[in-house]
């Protein structure tokens, strides 16, 4: 069964408590939180004897995620842009589902750095920050089931 991402948000995994628009490098009113580029590096490993393709698993790749938010006024609020070789990872956990309500969901945690940053504006549009987040090391996937 599909549940509702209302109440998304993200959470500093070592504390639970909510990151805040001044402890994570993702700043404004979030739209979207999206993670691709999951996947394992394979090793070929065919020899000429062999009648068919044949790999070993390597290393996991954790991909980005990419933030988009409705960019906020106030001094907290301003756009972070990355720096070369400036940013570090942050530790963070995205809570898909409406943990606190006891309901069923996903929180998917990891570190990662700012690696870009793009600002979009349009007639009769909010101003929009879509943030690019590159995982660096291992991604940690529980799922919530209270119901």
């Amino acid at each position: 069964m599909a549940f509702s991402a209302f109440n998304t948000r993200f959470i500093n995994p070592t504390t639970n408590a909510e990151l805040t628009t001044t402890t994570v490098p993702v700043r404004g009113e979030i739209q979207s939180i999206s993670f691709s580029g999951f996947n394992v590096a394979e090793i070929d490993v065919t020899q000429f004897s062999n009648a068919a393709k044949t790999y070993l698993c390597g290393t996991l790749d954790g991909g980005t995620v990419e933030v988009v938010c409705f960019m906020a006024t106030g001094a907290n609020l301003q756009p972070t842009l990355p720096t070369t070789g400036a940013s570090t990872p942050t530790d963070m956990k995205v809570i898909f589902g409406n943990e606190d309500a006891g309901k069923d969901g996903v929180t998917v945690a990891f570190s990662a750095f700012v690696q870009n940053t793009a600002m979009e504006a349009a007639v009769d549009g909010a101003v929009q920050v879509t943030y690019t987040l590159r995982i660096s090391g291992a991604v940690t996937v529980a799922y919530l089931n209270r119901t």
